[in-house]
């Protein structure tokens, strides 16, 4: 055959019908270029509740509110990027700084503004509604932040009406030393801040950090409701569908 109308003549058509979408929860996600930890953790939970269709947003880095506010320059481009064509059921922002500095309205509307009317959350406005889900007011809070940005997170939570009774900081000043950071140092510094602290549970905040896998031990060690940021994103990514997040091994919001 030397011509494409050979070609075409040459051709079997054949027809189909089409099958409709999978049917488990579709979440958007928008993460960092610096994560190594969210798509990890979130492989361990989704099983067939949920599939994760992402893109990511540069960022450099850099551990300070300036270069944080300017992630927000890339989250609608990125979200743009996810699954041209697929309807998501809700969106979702992997990054908990940033939703703090950026704001959670603002981060909520960048994410959402060309995908529909749907859904949308991130680990700062998700950690809230867990805590809220789990009966907590008074928090302890293990930060691995510089405080700078430890300071908007403490004023955030205090002005959502929760008692934040001790916050203990690493001080890192890159996001991707964060993911480095050992089980055996976030249990040292747990009997560090729990030791004298009466509070109802711990929030773990990044969702670099690697510590879903250690939830459940956590828990049990010190007798106290865990939530990370990653637990309480897809938690409250299912939560906002009308749906419940079945996660057994990854701590109480997970398996309530």
């Amino acid at each position: 055959m030397e011509s494409i109308q050979e070609f075409k003549d040459w051709e079997i058509n054949i027809s189909h019908t089409q099958a409709p979408r999978i049917g488990r929860v579709h979440i958007g996600l928008v993460q960092l270029s610096t994560d190594h930890s969210l798509e990890m953790d979130w492989a361990k939970l989704l099983g067939t509740q949920a599939g994760v269709f992402s893109s990511r947003v540069y960022y450099s880095s850099e551990m300070t509110p300036e270069a944080l506010d300017q992630i927000a320059i890339g989250i609608s481009e990125a979200s743009d990027l996810i699954a041209t064509g697929l309807p998501m059921d809700v969106m979702a922002f992997g990054c908990t700084s940033a939703s703090i500095i950026i704001g959670e309205e603002k981060v909520a509307h960048l994410l959402t503004k060309n995908r529909g009317d749907i859904p949308a959350t991130n680990p700062w406005t998700a950690a809230q509604a867990a805590f809220k889900h789990l009966g907590a007011r008074k928090i302890a809070v293990f930060s691995p932040y510089p405080t700078e940005v430890n300071f908007p997170l403490y004023k955030q939570l205090t002005a959502a009406g929760f008692e934040v009774s001790v916050l203990g900081s690493l001080g890192i000043e890159k996001d991707t030393d964060i993911t480095k950071i050992s089980k055996e140092s976030m249990l040292d510094a747990l009997d560090i801040i729990l030791s004298e602290s009466d509070v109802d549970l711990v929030f773990m905040s990044c969702t670099n950090l690697r510590v879903l896998d250690h939830i459940q031990e956590i828990e049990t060690k010190f007798n106290i409701p865990v939530v990370c940021s990653n637990s309480a994103m897809f938690w409250h990514a299912m939560h906002l569908v009308g749906k419940k997040a079945q996660c057994p091994g990854y701590g109480k919001l997970l398996n309530l």
